[in-house]
């Protein structure tokens, strides 16, 4: 493999998704607002994207360094012509990292003093998750971590950015009640996400495979979690246009938590099927950006009514 492929092998992007629809939230709730706003929703996204770029791109050049067994076993760790792979991690890292700021930058011009808070939070996600011997994502606290990362943190900092919300109106509930509903709804949608993916990548090193929350608690306990999860994010969405009180256009978005409820379950059924294990983690990743889009789409239409003031 080339230096290149390398490169953008460690930037997992078929886990992109994530951030897509993490973002996508951000906006639907904005769209609740009436604050909608395209210019700022791409930036966000282009800076989504590009963390996580450099996030896994550090957690494979730590997988490296500290010779885990499952990322070693992968056809990437191999010697481009002269350099080792680690060499050519860390030109990743500097490479997501520039491309990283510059689109922070961006958000920050758009946003107030307080993005830079979101932005340590990030940033301190990312150090812990990835470095050091035992980081958080060789643990299995892990779907915590993911939790927060592509839910609260992402979801309500998007949602601010747009609506450019001054110190004074940052923490009234009027202004984050959507985007904590949705957070937390594609929060817990992402960590289902990552115990499906942990179980795809389940792999014979039994101290390596027992640092993942499916290879801790086997079959049994990652479908409970699932389930759990799968019930309570579906259960926000089915109240959540009471809690908006947007009820006359309750049957509009009805349909959101429904297929997402009948899409997950599915997804749980393939991922304890032997051999089905792409499968789960291919629809969990469905799920969840169709849920984030459509949710966009439905709020966009209608919104909260005219002269609204959330008392």
């Amino acid at each position: 493999m080339t230096a290149v492929q390398i490169i953008l092998k460690a930037a997992g992007l078929r886990t992109l998704w994530l951030s897509v629809a993490s973002v996508a939230m951000g906006p639907a709730a904005a769209a609740a607002h009436g604050s909608l706003d395209p210019i700022a929703a791409m930036a966000c996204l282009l800076f989504a994207v590009f963390a996580q770029c450099t996030s896994n791109v550090i957690h494979r050049y730590y997988d490296d360094k500290h010779n885990y067994g499952e990322n070693r076993d992968d056809n990437m760790y191999c010697e481009d012509i002269d350099r080792p792979v680690s060499y050519i991690l860390k030109e990743g890292i500097q490479i997501f990292s520039i491309l990283t700021a510059t689109a922070g930058l961006a958000v920050l011009s758009m946003a107030g003093w307080w993005a830079l808070i979101i932005a340590a939070l990030i940033v301190f996600f990312a150090l812990i998750n990835n470095i050091g011997p035992y980081p958080l994502s060789r643990s299995v606290l892990y779907p915590i971590a993911t939790f927060f990362i592509f839910g609260p943190i992402a979801v309500i900092g998007t949602e601010l950015v747009q609506s450019k919300a001054v110190y004074e109106d940052i923490f009234t509930w009027w202004n984050l009640e959507p985007a904590i509903i949705m957070s937390v709804m594609l929060g817990l949608m992402a960590s289902n996400c990552h115990i499906i993916y942990a179980i795809f990548h389940l792999r014979r090193n039994a101290l390596t495979s027992r640092t993942t929350f499916f290879g801790r608690y086997g079959k049994t306990g990652a479908t409970i979690v699932l389930v759990l999860s799968t019930i309570i994010y579906c259960g926000i969405g089915l109240i959540a246009p009471f809690e908006l009180e947007i009820v006359t256009e309750y049957f509009i978005y009805l349909p959101v938590p429904v297929l997402s409820m009948l899409l997950s379950f599915v997804t749980i059924h393939y991922a304890r099927t032997p051999g089905k294990c792409l499968l789960a983690w291919r629809m969990s990743l469905v799920n969840i950006v169709v849920v984030a889009l459509l949710t966009l789409i439905v709020f966009c239409i209608i919104g909260y009514p005219d002269g609204y003031t959330g008392n």
